[in-house]
């Protein structure tokens, strides 16, 4: 079901995508959003490859869930208009 309001991504945590668990990339970090979330922080995510840990560190480190995606992520500039609510990773 589709929302007037954006989702958060769980890798990011901008408020980028239209419907959470729907697969959907984040233009933000280019995390595929397939569901998994905070609570499941050291798991696989199948359709990315590395753990949402790992792709939150990265994103804090160079602005994208995976290195192999930084040419394809949102700039500071097209990320500005977006609402952000930084969660914290512990870890």
């Amino acid at each position: 079901m589709l929302v007037d309001q954006p989702h958060q991504c769980p890798c990011c945590d901008y408020y980028s995508l239209r419907e959470r668990g729907a697969h959907e990339i984040c233009p933000v970090c280019y995390w595929e959003d397939d569901g998994q979330d905070m609570d499941r922080l050291d798991e696989v995510s199948g359709p990315n490859h590395i753990t949402l840990r790992r792709a939150r560190l990265n994103f804090e480190r160079i602005g994208a869930a995976d290195p192999s995606a930084e040419a394809l992520v949102a700039s500071a500039d097209e990320r500005a208009g977006l609402r952000r609510e930084q969660r914290a990773t512990f870890n």
